[in-house]
C-alpha cells in the first residue's frame, strides 16, 4: 500500500467511526503563534523544517497529547481515548458527535510534505506544521503535521461532518499548541 493510500486508509477508517454532523459557528480567526507561510515553504534555506524547540516524543503517550479540556470546544467526548495503533502507529482516536480527532506521535516532517503536495505550510510556535484538508463526501478532513525533532513529528488530524476547512484549522490550532508543549525537552 503506497503512503497516499496509507493516509487516505486512515482518514476513511475515521470517517467511518464519525457519523452524526457537527458543526462550528462562525469564521475562522488567526490565534498568536499560528502564522500562515507567506511564500510556498517557510523552511529553513536547506529545506530543513523549523524547530523552535527539540522536543522528544521517546515514551509519550499519545493519548496524553490532549486532555478534556482542551477538546471541549467539539462537544463532550463520546467515550475515552482509545489507541489506533493497528490504524497509525503511536495513535490515539478522540471521538465526539460527528467529529473524530487523532493525535499521533508521528514520522519525519519531510516525509509527509512530499507524499501531501497539496498541502501547505504555517509556523506554529516557531515549528513547521504541514496542513492538509481533502472533503471526502460531506466530511471535511485536515490533518497537521508539525515537526518536533529532526526525525519525527506530531500529527493532530480531525474529521467532521459538514465542516470547513478554514475553521476547522482555527479549532485545531490550541490543539496544536496543547500537544507541542506536552512533549519533554529533546
Amino acid at each position: 500500500m503506497t503512503s497516499s493510500r496509507t493516509w487516505l486508509a486512515v482518514a476513511l477508517t475515521t470517517l467511518t467511526l464519525t457519523g452524526c454532523s457537527y458543526t462550528i459557528n462562525g469564521d475562522a480567526l488567526p490565534e498568536p503563534g499560528f502564522t500562515p507561510s507567506t511564500t510556498a515553504s517557510s523552511s529553513s534555506p536547506d529545506g530543513a523544517p523549523k524547530i523552535a524547540k527539540q522536543r522528544s516524543v521517546a515514551g509519550v503517550d499519545p493519548c496524553k497529547l490532549l486532555t478534556a479540556d482542551d477538546l471541549k470546544p467539539l462537544g463532550a467526548l463520546t467515550r475515552e481515548p482509545t489507541r489506533k495503533d493497528d490504524v497509525i502507529q503511536e495513535s490515539c482516536q478522540f471521538l465526539f458527535d460527528g467529529a473524530s480527532v487523532v493525535t499521533a506521535l508521528y514520522q519525519k516532517y519531510e516525509h509527509v510534505r512530499q507524499r501531501q503536495q497539496k498541502g501547505r505550510e504555517v509556523v506554529v510556535d516557531g515549528h513547521s506544521s504541514w496542513v492538509s484538508c481533502d472533503l471526502d463526501g460531506n466530511a471535511m478532513v485536515c490533518t497537521t503535521t508539525t515537526a518536533v525533532n529532526p526525525n519525527r513529528s506530531i500529527l493532530v488530524a480531525m474529521t467532521l461532518n459538514g465542516g470547513k476547512s478554514e475553521q476547522m484549522l482555527a479549532t485545531m490550532q490550541p490543539l496544536i499548541k496543547a500537544s507541542l508543549n506536552r512533549l519533554p525537552p529533546g
